[in-house]
C-alpha cells in the first residue's frame, strides 16, 4: 500500500508520501489531528498533522489478518475511532486501545463503517467475495455498551458499503447492484443499470460518500459484467419537490466506461471537490472534479418505458416535445425514441435554434403504432454552458378513443 500526498488542495504534484508494506490500502480516516491507516495485522499513524508529523506503522499490533479480504475499516465515532479487523471491532479512545470492543457472532466480518444517529452502524459480510453469501448483517453499537446493542438481519446479500444521507442509511446490498436506503425496513431504491441476471457487481466501502447533498456511488469493485457502465452515479434530489432518482455523472478522465479491469476504489468529497480513485487495467489515478469545469460535451435524460398500463395493446405515437430555458450559442437538444424495445433510439435533428425554448420530434408513420414506448432527451453543448431541460413529454393516442399525454 502507498499512502499519497496533494498539494494545493489537489491540483497540485501528487507525491508518494509513505509506502506502507504488508498492506493493501485497508482503511484511512483522520482524528484527533492524526491520519490513523490499517495495515495486515496493525494499525498505524501519522501526525501530529499541524506540526512536523511522522510515521508509527506500528501504532498497534495484533489486530486480527484482514490480507485476504483487503478491508479494514477506521472511523472517527465519538470521541474515538473504531476500527473493523475481521470479527472484531477495535477501539481507541486517545489513551487506550481495546483489540475486541465488539466482537461479532463466528463467521461474520467486519466491511463497512457509517455513523447514524448515536450509533456506530457495522456492516458485516461472510467470506472474502460478495458472491460468498447471501447474508449479512448490521450491527448497531453506542460507543459505551459492552457489545453491540441490536442487530438487523440482512437477508440480500453481504453489506459492501454504507453512507448516511439526511440522517438516513444508505447501503449498498449484495452482489447484484442494489441499493437500499433505511433498515426498518430496508427499502430497495434502485438498481446499478445494465448488470446481467447471472453477473455480479460489488461496490468498495470506501467508494461511497456524500458531495453537495447527493450520495455519490463508486462502480464499481469487482465485476463480470462488460455492460455496465463504469463511473461515479449520483442518487437524490437537489430538491425536496423533485423524487429522489439515480444519475450517472461522471466518467473517469481515461474515457473508458465499461470492462472488468475498470475499479472506483474511493471517493471522497472535500468541500467544493470530489475525488475519485480509480484503476483502469494496469493504470492507476485519482480525478478531481470541480464546479468551475465546463460540463460535459454532452449528456443524456432517458425516460422509463411507458406502456399507458397497457403493455398488450396497440397506442399510436404523435409527438415527442421538450421544453427547455432559451438555447445559447453552442447549446443543442435533440430528442430520440425506441418502439417495443428496439436495441437503439431513433433520433431527431439537433435543435441548436439560438433562444429557443422548445423542440419537437414528430414520429413518422412507420414507426407511430408501439405496445411499449421509451425517449431521450440528448443535451450537447461545445461552451461553457449546458442546456436545461424543464420537461419533456409524448403526446399520443390510446387508441380507446382518447388522446393523452406522458
Amino acid at each position: 500500500g502507498r499512502i499519497y500526498k496533494a498539494t494545493t488542495g489537489g491540483s497540485g504534484t501528487w507525491t508518494v508520501e509513505r509506502t506502507v508494506t504488508s498492506s493493501v490500502g485497508q482503511g484511512m480516516e483522520v482524528h484527533n489531528d492524526y491520519l490513523y491507516y490499517t495495515r495486515n495485522t496493525t494499525l498505524g499513524r501519522y501526525g501530529l498533522l499541524s506540526g512536523s508529523p511522522t510515521f508509527d506503522d506500528s501504532f498497534q499490533t495484533g489486530l486480527n489478518d484482514t490480507s485476504a479480504s483487503g478491508f479494514a475499516p477506521i472511523k472517527a465515532f465519538k470521541e474515538g475511532i473504531a476500527v473493523g479487523q475481521g470479527n472484531d471491532l477495535g477501539w481507541y479512545d486517545g489513551t487506550t486501545w481495546t483489540q475486541n470492543k465488539v466482537v461479532l457472532p463466528i463467521g461474520f466480518n467486519i466491511r463497512t463503517l457509517e455513523v447514524i444517529d448515536e450509533f456506530l452502524a457495522i456492516g458485516a459480510w461472510r467470506g472474502n467475495s460478495v458472491t460468498d453469501s447471501e447474508q449479512g448483517l448490521i450491527f448497531f453499537w453506542d460507543g459505551s455498551a459492552t457489545t453491540f446493542n441490536f442487530f438487523v438481519e440482512v437477508p440480500y446479500g453481504s453489506v459492501n458499503a454504507m453512507v448516511n444521507t439526511q440522517n438516513r442509511l444508505f447501503s449498498s446490498i449484495g452482489s447484484s447492484g442494489e441499493l437500499y436506503l433505511g433498515f426498518q425496513p430496508f427499502r430497495k431504491v434502485h438498481k446499478i443499470p445494465k448488470l446481467e441476471f447471472a453477473r455480479y457487481l460489488d461496490i468498495f466501502p470506501g467508494a461511497i460518500t456524500n458531495w453537495k447533498g447527493l450520495v455519490h456511488i463508486g462502480v464499481s469493485g469487482n465485476l463480470d459484467s462488460s455492460s455496465v457502465k463504469g463511473g461515479v452515479y449520483q442518487w437524490g434530489s437537489v430538491s425536496s419537490k423533485y423524487a429522489e432518482a439515480l444519475n450517472y455523472p461522471y466518467t473517469i478522465s481515461t474515457g473508458t466506461t465499461t470492462g472488468t479491469t475498470l475499479r472506483i476504489g474511493a471517493l471522497e468529497g472535500i468541500g467544493d471537490e470530489l475525488y475519485i480513485g480509480w484503476r483502469d487495467n494496469t493504470t492507476y489515478g485519482v480525478d478531481r472534479v470541480i464546479q468551475t469545469a465546463s460540463p460535459y460535451a454532452n449528456g443524456t435524460i432517458e425516460g422509463l418505458i411507458f406502456d399507458d398500463q397497457r403493455a398488450e395493446m396497440d397506442k399510436t405515437a404523435l409527438v415527442l416535445k421538450a421544453t427547455h430555458k432559451a438555447l445559447v450559442s453552442g447549446e443543442s437538444v435533440q430528442l430520440g425514441y425506441k418502439i417495443d424495445r428496439a436495441a437503439a433510439y431513433t433520433t431527431g435533428t439537433a435543435n441548436a435554434t439560438v433562444g429557443s425554448i422548445t423542440t419537437r420530434l414528430p414520429i413518422p408513420n412507420a414507426d407511430r403504432r408501439f405496445n411499449e414506448l421509451q425517449y431521450e432527451a440528448i443535451l450537447a453543448t461545445t461552451g461553457a454552458t449546458s442546456p436545461t431541460l424543464t420537461s419533456l413529454s409524448l403526446l399520443y393516442e390510446d387508441n380507446v378513443g382518447s388522446e393523452g399525454e406522458y
